[in-house]
């Protein structure tokens, strides 16, 4: 039987990198759905799945991003189920496609865990680990094997153009449940309860929905949601790129943000990790446009 990989990419691009490289590998087809506009913000990442020959389709439906790309993809896969297999690269969806997403990127609390205790003999009774939540995906895991300590658990959702209305951060703004790709959770959404566009200069945060793991963290308060602005993601990046030697992509400096502002409100011996989830090359045409930054 011949299987064919798809796709409902996030909008950043990495999983579908990453997706188009393993199905070059093991000489599978691969298809790529992404969001238009996504495309055009995204331009490295898209270069780097064609080069290993796999086929993008441009959606060009609704807010042309992340939340229309995943849609297309369902509707592709259900009609070929047979002969494909669908890879989601974020914690969205039915619950298979979380629970295999998250387990796949729960490797990196696996080594970071690994790393604390070596740097600091146990975990630090007073640790935050802060990362950008669009899906939810690098932040699940980021956080995994941390769960069950006392570590706090900070999620920056994107906040929008201070300007705008829009945003992506429906765990923050006290958004409602509804349901989304197959799963409830906390949705923008009109009164209607028809799903409302998102406005964000993060293309991997793009996203009116969140996991439901999410959702149960907040419930439970385990862990903590906030949003930062476009405006405080790319102030965040000029002081990270100038003092970290470091360019880190759109997502993670809506993190960052946060963590330079709580910073200043803690004591000295509270350990503070940002997950640096992505480079700022991808996002090369957003920052030149925004900052006169050349990368």
């Amino acid at each position: 039987m011949y299987f064919e990989r798809l796709w409902g990419i996030p909008g950043a691009g990495y999983a579908g990198k990453m997706l188009s490289m393993a199905a070059k590998k093991f000489g599978l087809k691969c298809k790529i759905f992404m969001g238009a506009k996504d495309i055009k913000r995204q331009r490295p990442n898209v270069e780097a799945m064609r080069k290993n020959n796999a086929e993008i389709v441009p959606v060009n439906t609704g807010s042309q991003t992340l939340v229309d790309a995943v849609s297309e993809c369902m509707r592709y896969w259900v009609s070929n189920c047979d002969t494909t297999h669908m890879c989601v690269g974020s914690t969205v969806g039915p619950n298979i496609f979380i629970k295999i997403c998250a387990w796949s990127t729960a490797q990196i609390s696996r080594e970071l865990i690994k790393q604390v205790k070596e740097e600091f003999g146990k975990i630090p009774d007073k640790l935050k680990l802060l990362n950008c939540v669009g899906g939810g995906s690098s932040a699940m895991g980021f956080w995994n094997e941390f769960l069950d300590t006392k570590a706090q658990l900070v999620g920056i959702e994107a906040g929008g153009p201070k300007k705008s209305k829009r945003h992506a951060a429906p765990l923050t703004y006290g958004s409602k449940i509804g349901i989304l790709h197959g799963a409830a959770q906390y949705v923008n959404q009109d009164f209607e309860g028809q799903i409302e566009e998102t406005e964000s200069i993060s293309a991997g945060l793009d996203y009116p929905g969140v996991s439901p793991i999410h959702c149960f963290l907040k419930d439970t308060k385990r862990a903590r949601y906030t949003a930062a602005s476009d405006e405080d993601a790319l102030e965040a990046f000029k002081i990270v790129s100038k003092y970290e030697i470091i360019r880190p992509s759109l997502e993670p400096c809506h993190a960052f943000s946060v963590a330079i502002s709580e910073a200043k409100k803690l004591s000295k011996d509270t350990i503070v990790i940002v997950n640096s989830c992505g480079d700022a090359y991808k996002d090369r045409k957003i920052l030149k446009k925004k900052l006169g930054v050349k990368l």
